[in-house]
């Protein structure tokens, strides 16, 4: 249940609504902010779905009743979510929001909601719009939750007029576990856990060209680096390169991977089974200085963020690991 994932990740998200539901004292606009990734729209609508249901448990939603499930799939009457994920929220969709709520409740228990995701992503007209209900709502059955990756690019006039609710990023085992119980491979969930930490990103990133190809190199570097480096190079160059659009972030994606590679042979993590685990486990038998290999590769990592010509690039780091070697 949502309840649990909200205890064992977000304590203090947890003992804020759990205090606001216990008092039945609560703020007419919440804010959530916190990293993209954490569980903020979930708990938008759990927390709505608290304050409806009619089957709670010490005070919090069932999360199986008609009204909850509905409220879930943003079914609810009396529930409108503006989406800023994709597209700016605009004027005309806090005017709608508004001429809708000055009107009676649908629902029995007379609650309107509106959330607001991605409400950084709102346009200057819509949250001057939507300033103004804040400081006149409907009612006190109206109940506002805002949701933000960056809180800085809101109005500091929106941020005054709400309670501010802080999410924590999550940890990478976190985002491992769940990618496990949505079945992603094994070594996919544990390599994008630690690199992209957002489940619908990492589930996204997993089926694109770039990550598999990447993968495929980073399968053949580790295994060739300290044995015959300069075919892996020749590899890379003939197999790899040769698309302008995609070069760059593949290699980018390569990098990321080689620098967990590594940094697990420097921690002897090494719970991966397959190639992964193997090669981390023989490399860190190797006692290379794999200080200097990790500095090599964000150092390359950097320069690929800039203007520089990816291939002469690519012969820089492997002459470098050749030199450490």
């Amino acid at each position: 249940m949502l309840r649990d994932k909200i205890i064992k990740t977000q304590p203090i998200v947890y003992k804020t609504l759990n205090n606001a539901i216990q008092s039945k004292k609560f703020a007419h606009a919440y804010l959530f902010t916190g990293p993209k990734g954490t569980p903020k729209k979930e708990a938008a609508l759990w927390f709505a779905q608290s304050l409806v249901c009619e089957h709670k448990v010490d005070g919090f939603a069932c999360e199986e009743c008609d009204t909850c499930r509905r409220i879930h799939e943003e079914n609810y009457a009396d529930l409108i979510v503006l989406d800023g994920t994709k597209s700016s929220i605009k004027k005309e969709s806090i005017l709608q929001l508004q001429e809708q709520f000055s009107k009676t409740a649908l629902e029995k228990s007379g609650k309107k909601f509106y959330i607001l995701d991605t409400a950084e992503n709102a346009t200057t007209e819509a949250l001057n719009s939507l300033l103004k209900f804040l400081e006149e709502p409907n009612g006190q059955d109206t109940q506002a939750i805002l949701i933000v990756d960056s809180i800085d690019r809101l109005l500091p006039t929106i941020i005054s007029r709400c309670q501010i609710i802080p999410f924590k990023p999550l940890k990478s085992e976190n985002y491992y576990d769940e990618a496990i119980q949505d079945g992603m491979d094994i070594l996919d969930s544990y390599i994008l856990s630690n690199l992209v930490k957002d489940i619908d990103l990492m589930k996204q990133t997993q089926e694109t060209e770039e990550y598999q190809t990447a993968l495929v190199a980073v399968e053949r570097f580790v295994t060739q680096f300290d044995r015959d480096i300069d075919r892996f190079l020749v590899w890379f160059e003939t197999e790899i390169l040769g698309n302008k659009d995609k070069d760059k972030e593949i290699y980018k994606m390569f990098l990321d991977i080689c620098l967990l590679f590594f940094r697990d042979v420097v921690s002897l993590k090494s719970e991966q089974s397959g190639w992964f685990g193997k090669e981390v486990k023989r490399v860190a038998e190797k006692k290379y200085a794999i200080d200097r290999i990790l500095l090599i590769l964000l150092e390359s990592k950097d320069k690929c963020n800039r203007a520089y010509n990816l291939q002469l690039l690519i012969e820089q780091m492997i002459y470098q690991i050749k030199e450490v070697l």
